[in-house]
């Protein structure tokens, strides 16, 4: 099963204690979606190609769903499956 990056802007919080929060995912056509949950933050790798990103295991639209921060790069994305 093959896998691509999708870089999406997100909303989040960053705390005075250095941690960041995702609050709403906005994907490339503009839809955006509001993060409900944060159940896990870990560092882990993808499977597309991503230097060590932060891996947060969230719940969107009532579903799970992983969304990866490259703190190196400032920048978020996902995996979509080709």
């Amino acid at each position: 099963m093959s896998f691509r990056k999708v870089c999406v802007d997100m909303l989040a919080q960053f705390s005075s204690q250095g941690g960041v929060r995702p609050l709403v995912l906005t994907w490339t056509d503009g839809r955006k979606y509001t993060v409900e949950r944060v159940r896990m933050v870990e560092r882990a790798p993808a499977r597309v190609n991503a230097v060590l990103p932060v891996r947060y295991t969230c719940v969107i639209g009532g579903k799970e769903k992983l969304i990866y921060f490259e703190p190196e790069r400032m920048r978020w994305f996902v995996e979509v499956r080709l």
